[in-house]
């Protein structure tokens, strides 16, 4: 994670100081027979320790007393020293609504893109009197305390000095946020019943609900009303507080005028109206109170909030409701979409959660309140993650509502759901398991025929790395494709990456590919998506001098090097990167004979697997977060017959759970040609190699991901943008197919190319709609 740096230690003449940052920072010298010293940087309870690297030694010295080693280690008898340093990540590339932005609140934002689609967080909603109670009881139920505590300015209305609630007094939420716990604000605005009705020291004579004032939004934001000037005497009085929050670097998660449409979708009946006074007179005019609290809070310096907008959407019925889309503030004015739940079960937290995805495509959604209702039970936390509703955060309600010990233990247990005691807002990566890497992947796509695309007619090594990527008629790839592809559906993408033409005669990459490969690995993790990124058509058909990774043990032995310095050199690179990164070790891997399904020779497989292991002990050694990132070797030429994949050895890794096996799918070969459509028969052919991945490996706990399938046969025939409709029904109905034979079994698919490809990629828009709904469909069902 983030405060987890190791470095390889080397025989060469350095010096290194380690400077203390806070108090529990320390160095762990850990030597070849097992033995592990640690010293502490800090200095505050121990003496400060410097470290001094010598050409055959290190030395560990007392700060103050350089010079003097005070313990000397043999280089040669170490392995390596690993350094747990804090240290403040950058957030200089976080954008959010508010371009004022505090750190604080763009590290807090970042934290929660982070973790979002892999962990959601736990949350609580306090109750009315401004305290921690209900998360203490929690705590209680579980040993754990929520991720999040949420507090209500409902009573901020009610005059100073009332004995009651003291918003003035931040410390409650000063103890909950120096205890490491995370903080949200929402304000229930009250109003009075009538122009000259003063808030009375119990919280009487307001209200919030449109039938009980003569109070109306759109005088509110009238200037010169009484409406206006009473709103904003009271957004003066939060601001008040949250500027105190600001003061102490506290971020906070916000959440005004929720649930703004209430009934108002309702297509039929007579409650089809909003049950507060700030959605009462319509979308228009809700818009302009959002807007108008937004300016006055900006007017005040009041920069340390991300904005929560909550929607209503169809209540789970679009047969009886409209979405709300028209009360939606605008992208610009909202960090975060919110939706808000009772009573419901897994199938409809998945329904909304879809639903809302798919309208705010770049928004985390929250489940932002939830809880029992009327006499019906929320859905379990595990049923609710499992169904694939994933919540940013959840946040139950208080009293009635809050759902009971049994629910918040499978909650807090869940590996899925981050607790108070898990949460670091300067971490930037989560080790999640292959299994849940894989699950969470969702649909997938090769962004292929780019970064993979190579001719020998080009020179290698040229600085522009453009000539190589274009060279199959492919655009250069660009952010805005990526963005596409989150937006519309797509949650993985696979990079393929050939190398050779970048290597020079020692076997270092290129600097200008290398950032050029960097470059697109940044567009999709910053989109959002996973991305697999790998060593591609160094492997294949060709010859030796340009395919030189090869299921051969003869030249096994003479590129073992090569290979292991370039997945260094890779791995390097990015070491810091998110979870969402995995690596692919090689990818249609052939034996000295360039043949395709199996080996010619049983010692292919020998070579195949030999490979796979240089390639997880050198991603290992580069440490950061390679220690626990997950990984994916191929089967020999990524086929999934019997014999491929029983000759595969998923390697050995001294991080367990962290690996998975690949295969690709073009099958039944030529079904596209020969039958025109696929049948029963095609479908039974997947299924047969669905159990064989299921035999060898999910069943042994490793997950699988079928790295490539299409339409693709002989003289690559297959279905484009320029096929009949036949044929493109043929594809819709291979892709839905797979997509949902392979989710039952948890695997993680990938098409290749023909559904986004070439000018289409530059519009950008889909090339095979049909197929993509298809997929989608299948997928979401």
């Amino acid at each position: 994670m983030i405060r987890k740096l190791l470095f390889i230690v080397i025989a060469a003449l350095m010096t290194i100081t380690a400077t203390a940052q806070r108090d529990g920072d320390n160095i762990t010298i850990n030597q070849t027979n097992g033995k592990k010293t640690t010293y502490n940087l800090t200095g505050t309870n121990n003496a400060l320790h410097q470290l001094n690297f010598h050409a055959t030694t290190m030395g560990v010295e007392l700060k103050g007393l350089e010079g003097m080693d005070w313990e000397t280690y043999d280089i040669d008898n170490i392995s390596s020293v690993t350094f747990d340093v804090f240290k403040q990540s950058d957030v200089s590339d976080v954008k959010v609504a508010d371009p004022s932005a505090t750190e604080q609140t763009l590290r807090l934002y970042r934290y929660l893109k982070a973790a979002y689609g892999t962990k959601t967080l736990s949350a609580v909603m306090a109750d009315v009197n401004w305290n921690n109670k209900v998360a203490e009881k929690v705590h209680t139920m579980t040993g754990r305390y929520p991720a999040f505590n949420c507090y209500d300015f409902i009573h901020i209305c009610v005059p100073d000095g009332n004995g009651w609630i003291n918003y003035s007094d931040i410390t409650p939420v000063k103890q909950w946020h120096n205890a490491g716990g995370l903080v949200q604000m929402m304000w229930h605005v009250n109003v009075p019943t009538s122009e000259n009705i003063v808030p009375q020291q119990n919280g009487g004579g307001v209200t919030t609900s449109p039938d009980e004032t003569t109070f109306r939004a759109k005088n509110a934001v009238t200037e010169g009303t009484w409406e206006h000037k009473y709103l904003t005497q009271q957004m003066d009085r939060v601001c008040d507080v949250l500027l105190k929050l600001q003061q102490e670097g506290i971020a906070c998660v916000w959440r005004p005028y929720h649930e703004a449409a209430g009934n108002a979708m309702l297509k039929q009946g007579t409650w089809g109206k909003a049950w507060f006074w700030w959605g009462a007179d319509g979308a228009e005019t809700y818009k302009q109170l959002w807007q108008m609290m937004w300016n006055h809070f900006q007017s005040r310096g009041v920069h340390n909030l991300l904005w929560v907008w909550t929607a209503q959407n169809y209540n789970g019925d679009a047969t009886q409701y409209g979405n709300d889309d028209a009360w939606y503030p605008g992208a610009q004015y909202v960090d975060i979409v919110g939706r808000d739940l009772y009573g419901s079960n897994a199938a409809q937290n998945k329904q909304e959660y879809d639903e809302l995805a798919a309208r705010y495509p770049g928004k985390m959604i929250a489940l932002s309140e939830c809880g029992n209702s009327d006499g019906k039970d929320f859905a379990m936390m595990s049923d609710v993650l499992s169904a694939g509703a994933r919540w940013a955060w959840f946040m139950p309600w208080y009293g009635t509502n809050l759902p009971g010990e049994a629910w918040w233990k499978d909650a807090m247990q869940h590996d899925a759901v981050l607790t108070r005691e898990q949460t670091d807002v300067n971490c930037t990566y989560f080790e999640e398991s292959a299994a849940s890497c894989v699950k969470n992947m969702g649909i997938g796509f090769n962004m292929g025929n780019t970064l993979d695309a190579w001719a020998t007619g080009i020179q290698n090594n040229l600085s522009d790395p453009s000539r190589y990527e274009t060279c199959w008629g492919q655009k250069v790839m660009k952010d805005y494709q990526l963005k596409f592809l989150k937006d519309n559906g797509v949650n993985a993408v696979r990079i393929p990456v050939t190398w050779f033409q970048h290597l020079d005669a020692d076997g270092n990459v290129d600097k200008a590919w290398m950032d050029r490969v960097q470059e697109c690995v940044d567009y999709a993790i910053n989109s959002g998506m996973y991305v697999i990124l790998n060593v591609h058509h160094d492997t294949g058909s060709g010859n030796a001098d340009t395919q030189w990774i090869k299921a051969d043990m003869d030249i096994y032995n003479k590129q073992a090097a090569r290979y292991k310095k370039l997945w260094q050199q890779i791995a390097t690179r990015f070491q810091a990167y998110t979870h969402r990164l995995v690596f692919e070790a090689y990818n249609e891997m052939l034996d000295a004979n360039n043949q395709w399904n199996n080996p010619k020779q049983q010692q292919g497989y020998k070579a195949l697997n030999a490979y796979a292991q240089d390639f997880v002990d050198v991603v290992r050694e580069t440490g950061g977060n390679n220690l626990t990132r997950n990984l994916i070797v191929c089967t020999y030429a990524a086929s999934g017959s019997p014999e491929a994949i029983n000759g595969l050895t998923i390697p050995t890794d001294k991080t367990k759970g962290h690996i998975a096996a690949e295969v690709h799918y073009y099958g039944p070969w030529n079904w596209l040609k020969t039958k025109g459509k696929w049948d029963q028969s095609c479908s039974n052919d997947y299924k047969q190699l669905m159990e064989r991945l299921n035999k060898r490996f999910i069943s042994n706990g490793v997950p699988c991901v079928v790295g490539e399938y299409g339409t693709h046969g002989e003289n690559d025939f297959h279905v484009d943008r320029n096929s009949s409709a036949t044929l493109k029904q043929a594809a819709a109905d291979q892709a839905a197919d797979i997509i949902r034979q392979s989710k039952a079994h948890n695997v993680a698919t990938f098409y290749w190319m023909s559904i986004f490809d070439q000018t289409d990629r530059d519009v950008p828009q889909w090339s095979l709609p049909t197929v993509v709904e298809a997929m989608k469909k299948a997928y979401n069902e």
